[in-house]
């Protein structure tokens, strides 16, 4: 017989191992997440605004002066969008009334139509579909977690104080622990700059989506224009569907202030919004290096927004994004990191410690770009 020692595990053992280890990881996170995700959304807004923060520090500010302004900055912002939510809340709680009675036009002229066609609906099917009273329990309990939303925005810029602070001084903290020739320190920055540019790219990007939603929201005399800019901005970091998402609101006010040509009209303009944007301004401006395969970015979104709630789905890609160069520093894991992303052109200088360059026939080759020791 072959004796196999017992300290000596199989690969199927070991796979199995770290796999009921990342699924106690996933559930410790998902139970944590109220505590993660405050901490995850400083991160962002630091990350956004760590430009900023070396601006005003190359102009000869001190560094607490500099982190101060940006702290300012970032609370006036988070201030302007929490006070467009509290007063489309309460605005939209007056309203709701007349809302409701639209609908129930809409609702009653609706189930006409459908009877002449030989499709008969009952009458109280309207009760069970909309419910008014829900609508009255649903604004009345946003209203009350206002209270809630702002401890969670001081929290964040509490986190941010400390990390702007720390941005200074941790890289030199990092060299002293690691040493300067150190693998990770060039990974962590690669992954680093490269997330601040996706980042800081596509807060421009969600603005100026939602400007332009915004003003043509304002131009049709929709209700809560600033509201729809402001979801169609926040929601624009949510990947494939968060578009369809803000849409959906404003065209369902649109139809009951004005009827189905006004709703059009402001589908039209989301439309030609998104579809200029989103599908050819985004991609160049990004850049490819920085995108990720679609069925990557589905799965991102679904798996960080179980873990992290909608909190992860706002952060899925550059979370994502982070993950992918993280694997592309590492010498055994490297290789894994091209499956994320798209297939580089021809001629095209791969990136990390890992690459992918065409051949001459078209065919994609797994290059190293950097030696173990290097």
């Amino acid at each position: 017989m072959i004796a196999v020692r017992p300290d000596r595990w199989t690969q199927v053992t070991r796979g199995a191992f770290l796999a009921a280890c990342a699924v106690i990881v996933l559930a410790g996170v998902r139970a944590a997440s109220s505590m993660i995700a405050p901490f995850l959304l400083a991160a962002f807004v630091a990350a956004v605004s760590l430009p900023a923060l070396e601006w005003l520090r190359r102009l000869g500010a001190r560094t607490g002066v500099a982190i101060l302004a940006v702290v300012l900055l970032n609370a006036g912002v988070l201030s302007f969008f929490a006070w467009i939510a509290i007063e489309s809340i309460v605005e939209l709680r007056a309203q709701l009334p007349a809302y409701v009675e639209r609908a129930q036009l809409l609702e009653e002229s609706v189930r006409v139509r459908l009877r002449d066609v030989g499709l008969e609906i009952p009458p109280d099917y309207y009760a069970t579909f909309v419910q008014p009273e829900r609508l009255f329990e649903i604004a009345t309990s946003a209203a009350r977690n206002v209270t809630s939303v702002l401890s969670i925005g001081l929290l964040i810029l509490l986190y941010l104080v400390f990390m702007l602070a720390e941005s200074v001084a941790f890289p030199t903290k990092w060299r002293a622990v690691f040493g300067s020739q150190s693998r990770s320190i060039g990974g962590a920055a690669r992954a680093l700059k490269q997330v601040q540019r996706y980042l800081v790219l596509k807060t421009v990007i969600s603005m100026v989506t939602g400007t332009l939603v915004g003003l043509g929201a304002w131009l049709l005399d929709v209700d809560f224009a600033l509201l729809w800019g402001f979801l169609a901005f926040a929601l624009n970091y949510v990947p494939s569907i968060g578009s369809i998402v803000a849409a959906v609101p404003a065209l369902i006010v649109a139809l009951l202030q004005f009827g189905p040509g006004r709703a059009l009209a402001l589908a039209g303009v989301y439309l030609v919004v998104n579809l200029t944007i989103g599908n050819v301004a985004d991609p160049i401006i990004v850049g490819r290096e920085l995108r990720l395969s679609p069925i990557i970015v589905i799965m991102s979104l679904v798996f960080w927004g179980f873990t992290l709630g909608l909190t992860g789905m706002f952060l899925a890609v550059p979370l994502t994004i982070a993950l992918r160069i993280v694997l592309q520093s590492s010498t055994s894991l490297g290789r894994y990191a091209l499956l994320m992303g798209p297939l580089p052109e021809p001629g095209a200088t791969p990136s990390g410690d890992w690459g992918v360059v065409m051949g001459e026939q078209g065919e994609p080759r797994v290059v190293a770009t950097r030696q173990a020791g290097d």
